[in-house]
C-alpha cells in the first residue's frame, strides 16, 4: 500500500452546480448524523469544510437546515456518483475524516461509509487509501477542509 501523502490539498467544489454541492454538504451532516448523535468535533469539520461564498441565498439556508435536520446519506451520495473520481474520492474522503472525527467509527458510520463506497463505485483498495489519508490528516493537525487529495483536480 503505497504511503499516503504528508501534504494535503483542499478539494475544490467550485465546478460543482449549487444542487451537487449541497449534496456533498449534506453527505457530510448526514454522516456526523450515521451514529444518531452529532459530535461537537464532527460538525466543527464540517463547518470548516463549508465555503457558502458563491451559494444563493436559498442554498445556504438549506445548507443550515441540513445542519439541524441531515438528509439522507444515499440521496445525497447519490446526487454525486456521477460526478468526476477527484470528487467522488474526495467526498469519500472527507466522509471518512468527518467519521475519525469523535477518534471512533460507530456501527452506523461504517454502514454509511460502506454505503458510499459502493454508490460512488470505489474499490476496497481506493477506500483504504482513502482511510489512511484520512489518519494522516489526523496526525497533521492544521489542514484546510474540504481535504483533497495532492495532484488530483475535479
Amino acid at each position: 500500500m503505497p504511503t499516503p501523502p504528508t501534504t494535503f490539498g483542499t478539494l475544490d467544489l467550485s465546478a460543482l452546480a449549487e444542487a451537487e454541492r449541497l449534496a456533498f454538504y449534506g453527505a457530510l451532516f448526514a454522516m456526523s448524523a450515521a451514529d444518531r448523535s452529532m459530535d461537537a468535533s464532527e460538525t466543527d469539520r464540517i463547518f470548516e469544510s463549508l465555503d457558502l461564498s458563491d451559494v444563493s441565498p436559498e442554498g445556504r439556508k438549506r445548507v443550515l437546515a441540513q445542519a439541524i435536520h441531515p438528509p439522507p446519506l444515499e440521496r445525497c451520495v447519490l446526487a454525486l456518483k456521477d460526478a468526476g473520481l477527484a470528487i467522488r474520492r474526495g467526498l469519500m474522503l472527507n466522509l471518512i475524516d468527518i467519521v475519525l472525527a469523535d477518534e471512533s467509527i460507530e456501527p452506523g458510520e461504517h454502514l454509511g461509509l460502506h454505503q458510499a463506497r459502493q454508490i460512488l463505485d470505489l474499490s476496497r483498495d481506493e477506500v483504504a487509501e482513502l482511510h489512511n489519508v484520512a489518519y494522516a490528516v489526523q496526525q497533521a493537525g492544521t489542514v484546510t477542509r474540504p481535504i483533497g487529495l495532492p495532484n488530483e483536480s475535479a
